[in-house]
C-alpha cells in the first residue's frame, strides 16, 4: 500500500511545501504556498497530472492553500522569524517555578516557548548529549531551532526565561542547552533538551488544567485526523485547531544558515500559533500529549508526534514530577546502610505559620500586604503573584503556596541592618467555580 513517502516527488512542483496520504480515504492531501489555477502551471507542476503520470488513478488530490500568497520552499520553523510578534499577556513574564508555555529560548535567539517538563533521560536514541548528562536526568524539552539554533549553539549555552526578546538577560539562565537530535533531511523531530533545577521548574502547563497531561500519546496517530487538538504557546496562548493531516512530509525553511529541511511524519493542523510559539506542547481535548509544534503558515501548525521526539531524543516523557525513589540509584551501599546517611543529612522543614488568605476577585489587590498579584485575579486564570515574608534572622527558609514549594535564602543584611525581608514569586491558579473570593494557602518556615 502506498505511503506519504510514496508521494514525496510532488514536492519538487512548484508552490508544494507538504504532502499527506490518508491510506482509508486513498487521499493525497498537497499543501501549497499559492494556489493557482491548472492554466498557469507547468505539467511538470500540475500535482493531480503528476500523480496520475505515476499510475495512482483511483487517488483523490486535494490542494490546499497555506496562505503564503506568493512562491515558498517551505513553511516557517516559528522561532526564526526576525519579525517576532509581541508574547501574549502574562507569556513574557518572568515566572519561577517555570511552567511550559512561558517565553523560553537560547540567549543567541528572539523568543521561542518552553515545552514539556519533566523529561527523563533513557540513553535510547541518536541525539548529541553534553557528557555530564546521564540517564535518569530531568530535562526540558523545546525546539532544536529554539534551544540548539537549528544545529548553530554550542552544547553549554544559556537558556532563557523569558527570552532575550522579552528582555530576558544573564540573569534569567534556567539551564543550559545539553541535547538535540540534530535538523537534518528525512529527521521526523525539531527537538532539544536543556538542563533544569527541579526547585525552579513547575510540570504544570499554562493556562491549562492542571491534570494534563492525561497521557502520552505513543502510537494510534492516524486516528488523529479530524480531532481537536489545543496548544499552550508563548504568542498567542492557549489556541485550538483541527487536525488536518497525520503523517505529513513537510518542507520548512529554517533560516538562512540551515535553509530548507524535509521533515517527515507530521501532525498538520489549522492555524493555532504564529512566531515566537514554538516548543508549545500540543494536547488532545482530554489532556493526552499529542505533539510539539514547531512550524506553521498562516493557515497551518506543523507538530512533530510526541512518541517521534520521545524515541529519537531518548527521553520519557513523565506526567508528574518522579518522587524522591524515582530517580537513579545514587551510589549508596544497600547493605553496609550507606543510604541512611542520606536520610540524616535531609533538610528539616519545621512550620512557623501556615494561614488561608481570602482573596477579592473584584477590584485592587495590590494593597495586600504579603500577597500581591501582577494583575486581578479571574476564574480559571493562572496568574503569577509575589509574597513578602520577614525573617526573623539570617538563615534558609521555606515557602509553600497552592501547594508549590521552593526555598530561598536570607542573607545577613550586614552591621547594623534590620531588613530580613524576601518577596517570593510565584504561580497562582484561580478555581473555575470562584465567585466573590477564593482562599490561596500559605505556610513557611525556617529549613534546619
Amino acid at each position: 500500500m502506498p505511503t506519504t513517502q510514496d508521494f514525496e516527488y510532488l514536492l519538487e512542483c512548484r508552490n508544494v511545501i507538504g504532502v499527506d496520504y490518508d491510506e482509508d480515504e486513498r487521499e493525497v492531501r498537497v499543501f501549497v504556498s499559492r494556489k493557482l489555477p491548472p492554466d498557469a502551471l507547468a505539467d511538470e507542476d500540475d500535482v493531480e497530472k503528476r500523480v496520475r503520470e505515476v499510475g495512482d488513478a483511483d487517488v483523490t488530490v486535494d490542494v490546499v492553500d497555506a496562505g503564503y500568497d506568493e512562491e515558498r520552499e517551505g513553511f516557517d520553523a516559528l522561532s526564526t522569524l526576525e519579525a517576532v510578534p509581541e508574547a501574549a499577556a502574562g507569556r513574557s513574564d518572568r515566572r519561577r517555578p517555570v511552567p511550559a508555555g512561558a517565553s523560553e529560548a537560547n540567549a543567541n535567539l528572539t523568543a521561542g516557548t518552553g515545552g514539556p517538563y519533566p523529561a527523563r533521560v533513557t540513553g535510547d536514541g541518536d541525539a548529541l548529549w553534553d557528557e555530564a548528562i546521564e540517564p535518569n536526568d530531568l530535562v526540558r524539552l523545546s525546539n532544536n531551532h529554539v534551544y540548539a539554533r537549528s544545529n548553530a549553539a554550542d552544547l553549554g549555552e544559556s537558556i532563557l526565561q523569558p527570552s532575550p526578546h522579552d528582555g530576558g538577560g544573564p540573569n534569567d539562565e534556567v539551564g543550559e542547552l545539553v541535547g538535540y537530535v540534530p535538523v537534518e533531511d528525512g529527521v521526523r523531530v525539531d527537538v532539544a533538551a536543556r538542563s533544569v533545577d527541579p526547585e525552579r521548574e513547575s510540570d504544570r502547563y499554562a493556562e491549562l488544567d492542571e491534570a494534563w497531561p492525561t497521557g502520552v500519546r505513543r502510537d494510534a496517530y492516524d486516528e488523529l485526523r479530524g480531532e481537536t487538538v489545543t496548544k499552550t504557546g508563548r504568542t498567542t496562548g492557549v489556541t485550538s485547531a483541527t487536525v488536518e493531516a497525520t503523517s505529513a512530509s513537510v518542507a520548512v525553511e529554517f533560516g538562512a544558515e540551515q535553509g530548507t529541511v524535509r521533515l517527515r511524519d507530521q501532525l498538520i493542523a489549522g492555524y493555532m500559533s504564529e512566531g515566537g510559539d514554538s516548543g508549545s506542547p500540543v494536547f488532545l481535548e482530554d489532556g493526552e500529549l499529542v505533539g510539539l509544534l514547531f512550524a506553521g503558515s498562516a493557515q497551518q501548525t506543523i507538530c512533530n508526534r510526541i512518541g517521534n521526539v520521545e524515541r529519537e531524543l531518548g527521553v520519557e516523557i513523565l506526567l508528574e514530577e518522579p518522587g524522591e525513589d524515582d530517580g537513579a540509584d545514587d551510589g549508596g551501599d544497600e547493605e553496609n546502610g550507606d543510604d541512611a546517611g542520606d536520610e540524616r543529612d535531609a533538610p528539616v522543614y519545621t512550620t512557623t505559620f501556615a494561614t488561608d488568605l481570602e482573596v477579592a476577585l473584584e477590584g485592587p489587590i495590590l494593597e495586600l500586604e504579603s500577597l500581591t498579584f501582577d494583575e486581578p485575579p479571574r476564574p480559571r486564570s493562572r496568574i503569577g503573584a509575589t509574597v513578602v515574608v520577614t525573617a526573623s534572622e539570617p538563615g534558609s527558609y521555606w515557602l509553600e503556596v497552592a501547594d508549590e514549594r521552593r526555598t530561598f535564602d536570607v542573607p545577613d543584611p550586614g552591621a547594623g541592618g534590620d531588613d530580613l525581608r524576601r518577596a517570593v514569586a510565584v504561580d497562582i491558579d484561580v478555581p473555575d467555580g470562584a465567585n466573590d473570593v477564593f482562599s490561596v494557602a500559605v505556610a513557611g518556615g525556617r529549613i534546619e
